[in-house]
C-alpha cells in the first residue's frame, strides 16, 4: 500500500519534500521509483550535489548525467589516455550549462585538453587548477594567442581560482592564466614557489620584466595593484611571506580584502599583523593556523581593530595564552574559533574571552589538544554558546562526565562532536548521570590482573592476584542500578538528535554498557570508535540504530569477531569508508562479507590484522573498485 501511494504521488510534492532532505537522503529517496528518481533530478536539488568523476568510471555512464543540471564537478585521476579524454569532454559538454565549479586537482593534463575542456564551460566560477603540474611544466600553457582569446571568451564568469602548489608556475604562465579570467574575486597560490628577492634574477639593465622560469612576488603584486577593486580573498599559505612583503601587499591601493589565509607562514611576527589590523579592517576571515612567531601582541591588535571579523583560526600559535584570548569577547562577530594545540590556553581565559558576551554567534568551536580546557569552561560555555553546531574536544584530558552531561542538555544544535581522547569519560556520562564527591574513583585505570594502565606497576601489598575481570563487570553494572535508581531524569547523548559526526575514539572508560545505549542518531553519518573497549554487541547496536552511517571507524578494537563486521556488511548499505586495522580476531570472513554486501564501499583500512590474507584484500579490491584500500603487514607478517 505505501508503494502504490508513493508512486501516486505528483513529481512537485516529492521535490519538495525532497529540499528537506540531505544529499545522502535524496539519494536512497531517488532508488523508489521513477517519479522518484524523475524528481531527483530537479535544478532546485542539485546546488549542494558535486559529481566525483574518477578516470577509471567507464563510458556507459556519461549518458546517466545529460538530464541533470550538476553544478560541481571534481576530476580525479585524469590519466590523459584517450578514453579518459573523451569521457571527460563529453561530459563538461553536456554539462556546460550547469556547471559552475570545475576541479582539476592533481590531474595529468595536457595544455591542449585543458583549452579543449575549459572553451566547453561558459559558466564557470570556480576553478580549481592546484598540484597540476603537469600543466605548467613545459612553460607552453596558453602561449598561442588563440588560445588565449578562445578562453577569455567563455572564462569571464570565473571568480575563484585555485593554483596552490604548482612547482613549475612561472610569471609568465601566470599572467597568462588571469588574464583569461579578468574578473577574480579569489586567488589562492598556497604552496607556490614564490620568489621575494626577485631583482637577482632579472637580466642587466631590467627593473621589471616577468620571468619565465620564476615565480616571483614583485610579478604578484603587479597584477594585484590592477585587481586591487576586486579581490576579496587571497591565500598566500605555506610561502616565505615576510613581515615586509605583506606590508607591500595590503597597503596596495583600493585592496578592500574579506579573507586572508596565511597558514604557516613561519617568518610573520606581530609587526606583520599590526599592518594588517591597520589597512584591511574589514576582514572576516583570517588564517594564521601555523604562524609560530605570533605572540598575545597580535591577538591584542585583532581584538580591537577587526571588529567584524567571523571566522579566526590561531591553530598551533603555541605563544598565544590567556592574556590574548580574554580579549575576544570585543569581537562581537565571532562565528569559527580555532585554538587547536595551544598548549597555555586553559579554562579561565577561554571563560571571559568567549563567555563573557552573551550575544556571541559562536557555531564552530576546535579546541583540540588543548590540554588545560577543564569542566569549568564547558559549565560556563553551555549556559551562553547554545547553538554550537561543530566542536571539537580532542586530547582535552581534564574534561570529565560532568562536562558531558551538561553538553548532553544543552547543545542540541550540534552536529559535529569529538571527544577522542578524553579518557576521564564514562559510560556513566554517556547515559546521563554524573558522580557526586563520595562516589569519586581512583584516576589510574587497571586491568583485570591489577596492574595501572598508566604506570605499568601492581600493587604493592598483592605479589599474587587472580583475574578480576567479571567481579569488575558486576561491580559496575551494580554501581549503574544504585544510580538509575537515585536519578529520575537524565539526560543522555541521545539528547543531541540530529547529530552527524561522533568521535570517542581512545576513552578507555567507554564500554559496551553506556554505548548501546545511547549511540541511536538517525542522522549520524560518521562514527569513530577506534581503540574503545568495545566488543560485538556495541557492533550490533550501532548497526541496528544508525541506518545512514557512512564512515565507521573500529581501528584496535582487539575484541571483535567476524559476526560484528558481517553485522556492518548486511545493516549498513550506504558504508563507504570502513576502518577495522589492527582487528586481530577478524578473518577472510569479514572480508568475505564486505565483498558481499558492502557494494558501495570505497576506502578500506585492514592494516595489522593478523588473519587476513593479502589474497583476500586483493580480490575485494579487485570484485568492488575500491579506491583506496591500506593493508600494510597482513597476516601476521610483521
Amino acid at each position: 500500500m505505501d508503494d502504490v501511494m508513493a508512486s501516486r504521488l505528483p513529481v512537485e510534492v516529492v521535490t519538495h519534500v525532497m529540499r528537506f532532505l540531505s544529499v545522502s537522503d535524496r539519494k536512497e529517496a531517488a532508488l523508489v521509483n521513477s517519479i522518484w528518481y524523475e524528481a531527483s533530478l530537479d535544478p532546485i536539488l542539485q546546488d549542494d550535489v558535486v559529481l566525483h568523476f574518477h578516470a577509471l568510471t567507464t563510458n556507459d555512464r556519461t549518458p546517466q548525467i545529460t538530464r541533470r543540471n550538476l553544478p560541481h564537478l571534481i576530476v580525479d585521476q585524469f590519466d590523459n589516455s584517450l578514453n579518459s579524454k573523451v569521457i571527460i569532454l563529453k561530459s563538461c559538454e553536456q554539462l556546460s550549462q550547469s556547471l559552475q565549479s570545475l576541479s582539476l586537482k592533481s590531474s595529468n593534463i595536457t595544455e591542449s585538453t585543458f583549452v579543449e575542456l575549459l572553451s566547453k564551460c561558459n559558466n564557470l566560477v570556480s576553478l580549481n587548477l592546484s598540484c597540476c603540474n603537469s600543466l605548467f611544466m613545459s612553460g607552453k600553457l596558453l602561449e598561442m594567442n588563440g588560445d588565449m582569446q578562445k578562453l577569455k571568451s567563455v572564462l569571464g564568469s570565473v571568480q575563484n581560482l585555485d593554483l596552490s602548489a604548482i612547482r613549475y608556475m612561472s610569471d609568465s604562465t601566470f599572467n597568462r592564466i588571469v588574464t583569461v579570467c579578468p574578473n577574480l574575486s579569489s586567488l589562492s597560490l598556497g604552496s607556490a614557489q614564490l620568489t621575494f628577492n626577485s631583482s637577482s634574477y632579472m637580466p642587466r639593465g631590467k627593473t621589471k620584466c616577468a620571468s619565465s622560469t620564476l615565480l616571483t612576488f614583485d610579478n604578484i603584486l603587479e597584477y594585484l595593484k590592477l585587481q586591487s577593486p576586486k579581490m576579496k580573498l587571497l591565500n598566500l599559505s605555506r610561502t616565505a611571506l615576510t613581515d615586509d612583503a605583506l606590508e607591500t601587499l595590503v597597503t596596495l591601493e583600493g585592496l578592500k580584502l574579506e579573507e586572508l589565509v596565511l597558514v604557516c607562514c613561519k617568518d610573520i611576527s606581530d609587526s606583520g599583523i599590526s599592518v594588517i589590523c591597520k589597512y584591511q579592517s574589514k576582514l572576516k576571515t583570517i588564517d594564521l593556523k601555523g604562524c609560530v612567531d605570533l605572540t598575545d601582541g597580535a591577538i591584542n591588535l585583532m581584538s580591537k581593530n577587526l571588529l567584524v571579523l567571523e571566522n579566526l583560526k590561531l591553530g598551533k600559535c603555541r605563544r598565544v595564552s590567556d592574556h590574548s584570548i580574554k580579549q575576544l569577547k570585543h569581537l562581537p562577530c565571532l562565528e569559527l574559533v580555532d585554538l587547536s594545540e595551544n598548549y597555555l590556553v586553559t579554562s579561565q581565559g577561554l571563560i571571559e574571552g568567549l563567555c563573557g558576551n552573551i550575544n556571541i554567534p559562536l557555531v564552530h568551536l576546535n579546541l583540540n589538544c588543548c590540554p588545560s580546557v577543564t569542566d569549568s569552561f564547558i559549565l560556563s560555555m553551555c549556559k551562553v554558546v547554545t547553538h554550537l553546531v561543530h566542536l571539537d574536544l580532542g586530547s582535552c584530558f581534564p574534561l570529565t562526565d560532568h562536562s558531558l552531561v551538561t553538553m548532553s542538555k544543552n547543545l542540541k544544535h550540534l552536529r559535529y562532536l569529538r571527544l577522542a581522547w578524553c579518557k576521564e569519560i564514562t559510560d556513566l556520562g554517556l547515559l546521563g548521570y554524573e558522580r557526586t564527591d563520595g562516589e569519586s574513583q581512583d584516576s589510574h585505570e587497571h586491568d583485570e590482573h591489577g596492574k595501572c594502565r598508566c604506570t605499568r606497576k601492581y600493587n604493592s601489598t598483592e605479589i599474587f592476584r587472580k583475574p578480576t575481570g567479571n567481579i569488575h563487570l558486576k561491580n559496575k553494572s551494580g554501581e549503574m542500578e544504585k544510580l538509575v535508581s537515585r536519578h529520575n531524569e537524565v539526560c543522555t547523548l541521545k539528547n543531541l538528535s540530529i547529530l552527524r559526526e561522533l568521535d570517542l575514539s581512545a576513552c578507555p572508560k567507554i564500554t559496551d554498557t553506556g554505548l548501546t545505549q545511547v549511540v541511536k542518531f538517525k542522522e549520524l553519518r560518521s562514527l569513530n570508535l577506534s581503540m574503545v573497549q568495545i566488543t560485538d554487541l556495541t557492533v550490533h547496536s550501532v548497526t541496528s540504530n544508525n541506518p545512514s552511517l557512512e564512515h565507521l571507524s573500529l581501528a584496535q578494537c582487539a575484541a571483535l569477531t567476524d559476526d560484528a563486521i558481517e553485522c556492518v556488511a548486511k545493516r549498513l548499505p550506504r558504508l563507504t569508508s570502513l576502518d577495522i586495522s589492527k582487528c586481530d580476531k577478524l578473518t577472510n570472513k569479514s572480508i568475505q562479507f564486505l565483498k558481499e554486501y558492502s557494494s558501495r564501499l570505497r576506502t578500506l583500512d585492514v592494516s595489522f590484522c593478523e588473519n587476513i590474507s593479502v589474497a583476500a584484500v586483493d580480490n575485494l579490491e579487485t570484485s568492488r573498485n575500491l579506491k583506496n584500500v591500506q593493508k600494510r603487514l597482513l597476516g601476521g607478517s610483521f
